[in-house]
C-alpha cells in the first residue's frame, strides 16, 4: 500500500506521530550531548525521523497495532506459498491442466514484488500491489514469464494479471488469473514459510 494523506489514521501518524517522536529524540539526543554543534540540533530530528520511517516501512508496518489503529490495511503475504494452477489451457486428452506453482512474495509497507516458478516456466519479473474491492484487500500481481532454459517446448514468453485474495486464519490466497495468450484459470496456494528459495522446488 502508500502513504495515503486522505486518510485520517495516515495523517495522524505520518504527519502528527512520526514527526513529534522525531522532535523529542533529537531534543533529547541535544540534552545528552550539549557540546555538540548547533547545525547537529536540527539535523538529528530530521535523521531520527529517516529512521523510524525506515524501521517502519521494512519491519515494524506488520506489528498487529498498525493494523488495529487502521495505518495498514493491507495483509502481511511475506514468504513461499505453494499450491496449485488449474488452466484454461486444454492438454493431448483435451482436459484443462492443473500444474504445481510456488509463488515467493517480498513485502514492505510500500511496496511488493514477486517471482513465480513453476517445472516449465519461471516469472522473470512480478510486480504487486493491493486494491480494495467490495471492501476486501486483493494482491494484484503484473506478470512477464519465459520458459527454463531447459524446456524445448513451443511455449512462449507471456504477459498477464494474477488477482488474489487472502483467506484470513487460513494462510491461503486464492484467485485467479489471464495471460495474453488467451489463458485464464485459478490459483490456490498455501504459506509455508517465510523463507525464500528462489526456485520451484515443490
Amino acid at each position: 500500500m502508500r502513504i495515503d494523506f486522505t486518510r485520517t489514521s495516515h495523517i495522524l501518524f505520518f504527519i502528527g506521530f512520526l514527526p513529534g517522536l522525531s522532535f523529542a529524540i533529537g531534543w533529547a539526543f541535544f540534552q545528552f550531548l550539549p557540546t555538540l554543534p548547533f547545525w547537529i540540533d536540527t539535523i538529528s530530528p530530521l535523521a531520527a525521523y529517516g529512521i523510524l520511517y525506515a524501521i517502519f516501512e521494512r519491519t515494524a508496518w506488520r506489528w498487529p497495532i498498525f493494523s488495529w489503529l487502521g495505518i495498514v490495511t493491507a495483509p502481511d503475504v511475506r514468504g513461499r506459498w505453494i499450491g496449485t494452477q488449474q488452466s484454461s489451457h486444454r492438454n493431448k486428452d483435451g482436459k484443462n491442466m492443473t500444474s504445481r506453482v510456488v509463488l515467493e512474495i517480498q513485502q514492505t509497507f510500500t511496496d511488493i514484488t514477486a517471482r513465480t516458478y513453476y517445472k516449465r516456466w519461471r516469472v522473470a519479473h512480478c510486480d504487486g500491489s493491493f486494491i480494495e474491492l467490495d471492501g476486501e484487500q486483493h494482491l494484484v500481481l503484473l506478470f512477464e514469464s519465459e520458459p527454463n532454459s531447459h524446456h524445448l517446448g513451443d511455449d512462449t514468453d507471456t504477459k498477464g494479471v494474477t488477482r488474489l485474495y487472502y483467506v484470513p486464519g487460513e494462510h491461503k490466497l486464492v484467485g485467479s488469473y489471464f495471460s495474453d495468450n488467451g489463458n485464464y484459470g485459478e490459483v490456490i496456494l498455501t504459506h509455508r514459510s517465510h523463507k525464500l528459495l528462489h526456485r520451484f522446488d515443490a
